[in-house]
């Protein structure tokens, strides 16, 4: 193996770890009582102008044996919150989630890329004060192609939290027996700086 090529398989663990950090960090340091507002300049890897909210993938996911095996981050965004029963019951109204995320072994190997798209709505439930859950269909990314009608659930908690969670049977069990995890941006803190321009 190339010396590049070992110095670069060294850098991505540390990189990988500096975001998480980094993710958490601007959780901890976000401490506004603020409702969840939706994003309305550009920001994120999303450049777009519109009314949506955008955070980071920042997850670890079991093996078969629930032991840590795969980091996962990225970005995602979305338009959830601003979708109501009637918006629901009318699936050309446009609720998106969109993420693209990386997913690489706890010892840096096995990097590969994964996204979610085409969310179908189906419903939103409130169980609590504090969670708003989001279930539907979406199209997931896999090694062999893009596996379509995926049943996913997306949980927003206390307003700083997102959980993703894709039919095991449907992903061949891919992201372990957890949910995907991540962080919002907040309106009033925007996205952690990282020379990405805010219009």
């Amino acid at each position: 193996m190339s010396n590049k090529k070992l110095v670069l398989n060294s850098l991505i663990p540390g990189i990988i770890a500096a975001m998480l950090i980094l993710a958490l960090v601007f959780v901890g340091l976000s401490n506004s009582n603020n409702n969840i507002i939706l994003a309305q300049r550009s920001f994120g890897p999303f450049g777009e102008n519109r009314f949506y909210m955008f955070g980071m993938i920042s997850s670890v996911q079991n093996d078969n044996s629930g032991k840590p095996a795969w980091i996962l981050t990225g970005f995602w965004k979305t338009n959830l919150l601003n979708q109501t029963q009637t918006n629901i019951a009318n699936t050309s109204a446009g609720a998106v989630f969109n993420t693209s995320f990386k997913m690489i072994m706890t010892n840096g190997s096995g990097m590969h890329t994964h996204t979610i798209t085409n969310l179908v709505l189906k419903n939103k439930s409130m169980p609590n004060n504090s969670t708003v859950i989001f279930n539907g269909t979406a199209t997931v990314s896999l090694k062999n192609g893009p596996v379509t009608d995926v049943p996913i659930s997306i949980k927003i908690m206390n307003n700083r939290v997102i959980s993703i969670w894709l039919d095991e049977a449907k992903v061949n069990n891919h992201f372990g027996n957890t949910p995907i995890f991540g962080v919002i941006f907040m309106h009033d803190k925007g996205p952690p700086k990282m020379g990405i321009p805010i219009r």
